[in-house]
């Protein structure tokens, strides 16, 4: 069976907000082999909800075990049905680790991802020795030597439109490494460090190769101006380790400039 999609005559299309908690998640993409992801549990519940097929289709892919507090995606269906019965439903037949948190009807041709401006990722860490009870699988656990100012100073020499194969995985398909970093930061809350992300997309790992490599000058294991000279060889090699994916937040994906949704 064909799935409904924007070229179906009557087709409705429904722009879901999504929170997810990535630990039981092999990523967001549907895998083969009966793996669980998030694109296909939302696909599954949609299935159940409409009465027919759809393909819910996402601003961009999240790893396995990667968590989404405003992931965005799009979905067409025949059905018509109110925002919060749609709301509702996906909540009542999907698992208790991801949940739509809104639900707007947007025009048939608008797309999650083409539409897509920029996002703002966050990565969490906690520098001291013995891990949280409460923290587990939400921050990345380093040694407490983590120089907060040094890490500080590093990220801001990144934003910029440059060429980023340093810090993409060697898997990455992405056909233009060329991208815009408007923002890097650091922010802390008690004892958690957050590195924040804004840009205009990013590649495969690309956050957390730069996590990874940030947190090796933060502990003086790389000296200062390391992370834009990697740049500027494109290869991965120079670069840090990827960092775990369960520190990993996808805050927010942007749209259109004038306060609208789309």
């Amino acid at each position: 069976m064909t799935a409904v999609g924007p070229e179906t005559p009557g087709a409705r299309n429904y722009k879901l907000t999504i929170e997810y908690d990535g630990a039981d998640f092999h990523g967001w993409q549907r895998q083969p082999r009966g793996l669980r992801t998030v694109q296909g549990e939302l696909e599954d519940a949609a299935r159940t909800l409409f009465g027919h097929d759809v393909v819910v289709r996402g601003s961009g892919r999240t790893d396995a075990g990667v968590h989404a507090l405003a992931q965005v995606a799009n979905v067409h269906t025949t059905r018509e049905l109110p925002t919060g019965r749609i709301l509702r439903g996906f909540n009542g037949l999907c698992g208790r680790d991801v949940r739509v948190v809104k639900v707007e009807e947007v025009p048939a041709d608008w797309e999650a991802r083409s539409r897509a401006r920029g996002k703002w990722y966050r990565y969490d860490l906690l520098p001291r020795i013995p891990h949280s009870a409460l923290l587990r699988g939400r921050v990345w656990r380093v040694a407490p030597d983590l120089d907060v100012a040094r890490l500080r100073d590093e990220l801001a020499t990144l934003p910029t439109t440059a060429h980023w194969g340093a810090y993409r995985a060697s898997d990455c398909s992405s056909p233009d490494p060329v991208k815009t970093l408007h923002a890097a930061e650091v922010e802390r809350a008690g004892e958690i460090v957050s590195l924040r992300f804004h840009g205009s997309g990013f590649l495969k790992q690309m956050v957390r190769i730069l996590v990874g490599t940030a947190v090796e000058v933060g502990r003086g294991r790389m000296e200062l101006g390391s992370m834009v000279r990697i740049r500027d060889t494109q290869n991965r090699a120079q670069a840090g380790p990827t960092a775990p994916p369960h520190g990993l937040f996808l805050e927010r994906v942007l749209y259109g400039g004038d306060g609208r949704v789309y």
